[in-house]
């Protein structure tokens, strides 16, 4: 599933890809594919094939 997003760091609109087979709770780090800086990404199924997605600063490097 793509959700569109907008980096914590860079404010850029990015796509990112929620497996739906992950678990109906999902909590990961990838890096923003535009300034590489690590977000924390949490998933929260609301519904089936639904998904609430947050992203923060990971790392702490500002």
């Amino acid at each position: 599933m793509d959700i569109e997003i907008e980096c914590p760091w860079c404010g850029e609109l990015v796509t990112i890809f929620v497996d739906p087979g992950g678990g109906a709770e999902q909590r990961y780090v990838e890096d923003c594919p535009v300034c590489c800086r690590p977000w924390e990404v949490a998933a929260l199924e609301e519904e089936p094939g639904g998904f609430a997605v947050g992203v923060t600063r990971a790392g702490g490097n500002d």
